[in-house]
């Protein structure tokens, strides 16, 4: 993996990275931007993953994860110039500025202008002109943050009882993870430092990560608010990060084996973490799994770019890459299909679809 990969994913996720090796990471001429503090906060730091990557794809990096010499079986363009960044069980696809239902391409409803989660009630949370917005069905909700000196809210997961989570803070502030429902939103436990919620299942567990002595763990919260510290891998010193977790409170997401090291892993109901990485190792994450242990994310193995995968649980890990850009794999629903979008040279995105 190049030095670039290594700094630009590392900036993409919003990881970790002690200073000086992210200083030696970076390419020359350029600052070691893969490293974040308990104390400050970013762009990075306040999207969700998957958006992250797609960005990271669209920076010039796209045209070293070519693997591929045609786009392979099961991967669909949808018809939209923007990618596609969740699916529900009905099929029902929500993309930047649509809705894709049945091959049929329509606006985002109730005045949302953007979006970025869709539940199986077709509830979808997202923003209007950049604040934090939710539409039930009937109601448009806008949400205000937890405190007075916030200035975003970001909403990262929506769940089937319409109840989302997400983060509050100010830039330049420690961003505090929340629980939101019908209009009363709740700050969730931490560890000292800031919070980060990314998921939500239909039991009410969230998880995502909290921060203590500069360093990010990964955590569960129990549907009572009750913080689990998920494990590590390595010394159990390196950071981690939950980014989704299925019906059962199994979750995934990513954890450094060692300092540069970032390993896609799983971990169990009880909190046991397992190594995703191929044979060779690579530098991944997650970005979303399904009650059937379905997985997806991106890495980039030793070598080579990043490129999105697909692993079923207990399966090997399968590379989904296409011909004319850069694959990033953001959102699989309860049957497996698995959207996301593809990223050109240009910079150009196109919705997909993966079965």
């Amino acid at each position: 993996m190049s030095a670039l990969v290594t700094a630009v994913l590392a900036a993409a996720l919003a990881v970790t990275v002690p200073a000086a090796e992210a200083a030696a990471a970076a390419p020359t001429g350029t600052a070691p931007t893969g490293t974040t503090t308990s104390s400050a906060t970013s762009t990075v730091a306040v999207e969700g993953v998957a958006h992250q990557l797609v960005r990271q794809a669209a920076g010039g990096d796209a045209a070293a994860a070519h693997v591929a010499a045609r786009r392979p079986a099961g991967l669909v363009d949808l018809g939209v110039d923007e990618c596609a960044w969740d699916v529900n069980d009905h099929g029902v696809v929500v993309t930047t500025t649509h809705v894709v239902r049945g091959g049929r391409v329509s606006p985002l409803p109730g005045g949302l202008t953007g979006a970025r989660l869709i539940n199986d009630r077709g509830q979808v949370a997202g923003d209007v002109d950049g604040r934090a917005a939710f539409w039930d069905g009937r109601r448009l909700w806008l949400l205000d943050p937890l405190s007075p000196d916030h200035t975003f809210v970001v909403v990262t997961g929506l769940n089937d009882r319409g109840e989302l989570v997400g983060s509050s803070g100010a830039f330049g502030g420690e961003p505090v993870a929340f629980r939101w429902r019908r209009g009363v939103m709740t700050p969730l436990e931490g560890l000292g430092g800031r919070t980060d919620a990314n998921d939500v299942n239909d039991r009410g567990q969230v998880v995502g990560a909290a921060w203590v002595d500069g360093t990010q763990h990964a955590v569960r919260w129990e549907a009572d608010g009750r913080l689990v510290r998920l494990p590590g891998l390595g010394d159990g010193t390196g950071s981690s990060l939950a980014t989704a977790v299925d019906g059962a409170g199994r979750a995934a997401g990513y954890a450094y084996a060692a300092p540069g090291d970032m390993r896609p892993v799983r971990w169990s109901r009880a909190g046991a973490v397992s190594d995703m990485s191929p044979a060779g190792g690579g530098f991944g994450t997650v970005t979303d799994v399904n009650d059937r242990g379905r997985a997806i994310g991106s890495i980039s193995p030793t070598g080579q770019g990043q490129q999105a995968f697909v692993q079923d649980r207990g399966g090997a890990m399968r590379l989904v890459a296409a011909a004319d850009g850069t694959t990033v794999l953001t959102a699989v629903n309860g049957s497996g299909l698995v959207v996301g979008c593809v990223v050109a040279d240009d910079a150009t995105e196109r919705a997909v679809l993966w079965r």
